[in-house]
């Protein structure tokens, strides 16, 4: 087969990823229409026509393989059924709340089929479909239609397009625009193609923490004896080769922290503790003096480079959303204390548990459940959403759609902690390894990019507990993909007759 075939699931799924990206981060509901449906109809169709094949098979059995394994997955059934539910609101609409002002109360309208789901405005509900059925596409074609070596490639892909708007984002800052790509359309805050910066900033810090764990996978190989085998063993150790991935942690990292988004700059700080002191304590166990001279200095180059960032370079702003972050300031906003969206939103969900109030029914919905105090201080720019996923997913989607939801997050995750329990458990039991690995051993038997894709996602769950990442299509096929892409790093499987 020639590279086009033997790569076509791969290419469109990254070209899913691009375009989300690229066009306004993903929240151009209108610009994204042309283009999304038809790259996730045509990354399905090739994952069921042309899948990669491995190397001891034909293309014709590894679309039997690929085929078989979709029909004993239960993340395609769980996703089907969450599509599903998503269209059937289009066509039961009920209308938004009418205040009776005879009466001075709210009226909420049904929809033909009371025992369906619903919602208010079936264009607004629409734009779901722009985001879920295209992103579960890329995971099942991930999952099923890329072999090992195109799951390492795919990941590497993501961070390096992270990169490159990053690079986007700098640009702007220099020539002071003051449009996304110097149009006419100003935009009050922006980075790079995100005109939110809370966007941004979960976008960069998610794909600093993988392009980190590639980056260790790669620089540490041979020199902490990282035991799980990615696949990504290398005979030739030039700088270059071992260290490139480093433009793209700090390309990723610097667009985190100049996009000024205060949980993102919180949550940098967080990845670089938890990574860093992965790193540096592997490193330091398995190395002797001169190689810890050399641990010492790149901490030392990246500590400066640090400080440079915070200071010489830093985009105008930075210091005052630096010293707004405080304890009370980020459990307010976790918590949604002092502020009426996250009692709403839970007053809302007890009055829909099952369906919700359909996709952006919460703004619609809102009116009726403010006091007079807290019309008061109504919330205009960005009151439309809860800032918490949680509970605007669970306001709109009710438990049905949102526990579908988890069900398709926990089809991705569970395996994954179920094969990195089984290679800590083969590891122990094994005899006497001849390079064992530094302590905790069970730590640092896993992939090193495994450990960056569950620090990445974990920081942008911790992101939405107090904001929306997961409302951006372009963050959210990242995080699932990062999830489908791990498993390729994990050695593979060597089956004994019984």
């Amino acid at each position: 087969m020639n590279f086009f075939i033997r790569n076509v699931v791969l290419i469109h799924i990254a070209a899913l990823v691009l375009a989300f990206s690229w066009i306004h981060g993903g929240t151009r509901a209108e610009l994204l229409l042309p283009v999304i449906p038809w790259l996730a109809a045509f990354a399905l169709e090739f994952l069921l026509i042309f899948p990669q094949a491995k190397s001891t098979e034909t293309l014709s059995e590894a679309r039997s393989r690929v085929w078989r394994a979709l029909a004993r997955d239960p993340l395609l059934y769980a996703a089907l059924a969450l599509t599903v539910l998503l269209v059937i609101p289009l066509f039961n609409v009920a209308g938004a709340p009418i205040f009776d002002e005879a009466l001075k109360q709210w009226h909420n309208p049904r929809p033909p089929f009371a025992w369906l789901p619903s919602c208010v405005n079936a264009d607004e509900h629409a734009v779901l479909l722009l985001w879920f059925p295209p992103v579960l596409v890329a995971a099942l074609a991930t999952k099923h239609g890329v072999l090992k070596k195109g799951k390492r490639l795919l990941l590497e892909i993501l961070c390096w397009n992270g990169a490159a708007l990053a690079l986007l984002g700098f640009a702007q800052l220099v020539t002071g625009a003051t449009s996304i790509f110097w149009g006419k359309e100003v935009f009050s805050q922006f980075f790079s193609t995100f005109g939110y910066p809370n966007f941004a900033g979960a976008f960069f810090t998610l794909l600093f923490a993988l392009s980190a764990g590639l980056w260790f996978d790669r620089s540490s190989d041979g020199v902490i004896g990282i035991h799980a085998g990615s696949g990504t063993r290398f005979e030739e150790t030039s700088v270059i080769r071992s260290h490139y991935l480093l433009v793209a942690v700090l390309l990723n990292m610097g667009a985190a922290i100049a996009s000024l988004s205060r949980a993102a700059i919180l949550l940098c700080a967080v990845v670089v503790v938890v990574l860093g002191g992965y790193m540096a304590v592997g490193v330091w166990q398995k190395t002797e003096a001169g190689g810890r001279v050399k641990l010492l200095t790149a901490i030392g180059v990246a500590l400066l480079m640090a400080g440079l960032m915070f200071t010489v370079f830093a985009p105008k702003g930075l210091g005052v959303e630096v010293k707004s972050i405080t304890p009370s300031a980020v459990m307010d906003r976790v918590t949604g204390r002092g502020y009426y969206h996250a009692r709403v939103a839970r007053a809302i969900f007890h009055d829909h548990r099952l369906f919700g109030v359909g996709g952006w029914g919460y703004p619609h919905h809102l009116m009726q459940y403010l006091t007079p105090e807290d019309r008061k201080v109504m919330q205009i720019d960005g009151g439309a959403n809860v800032h918490n996923d949680a509970l605007q997913f669970l306001a709109e989607q009710g438990v049905a759609g949102y526990g579908l939801m988890l069900v398709c997050v926990s089809l991705l995750v569970v395996p994954l902690f179920g094969r990195a329990m089984r290679l800590c458990r083969d590891g122990a039991e094994a005899a006497a390894e001849a390079t064992p690995p530094p302590q905790p051993a069970w730590l640092y038997r896993l992939p090193a990019p495994l450990i960056g894709v569950l620090v990445g996602t974990g920081a942008t769950v911790c992101h939405s507990l107090g904001d929306l990442p997961f409302r951006d299509p372009a963050i959210l096929i990242v995080w699932v993909l990062a999830l489908a892409c791990a498993s390729g790093f994990f050695p593979a499987v060597r089956k004994t007759a019984g």
